[in-house]
């Protein structure tokens, strides 16, 4: 994972399973999803283009935001 996070910019780790992004809001909070196989919150799917879409939407209701959102196809949708 790099030392530096842009915003709106979402990494995956293959090594550690794992994603990471600061908050989609903007907050700059940084969101860390575990991608283990057999994860009960989140599943990566990659489309040949290389876009990524998360099953399970990501709840950061833990940060003063409290944002709630959708990754799909590199786009975070707020629900």
């Amino acid at each position: 994972m790099p030392d530096f996070y842009e915003q709106d910019m979402v990494y995956i780790s293959r090594e550690h399973n794992c994603s990471k992004h600061l908050c989609l809001c903007g907050c700059g909070q940084m969101t860390i999803m575990p991608l283990d196989d057999g994860s009960k919150w989140w599943q990566l799917v990659e489309g040949p283009d290389g876009r990524v879409s998360f099953i399970g939407s990501v709840g950061n209701y833990s940060f003063p935001c409290q944002s709630h959102y959708i990754i799909t196809n590199n786009v975070a949708n707020f629900v």
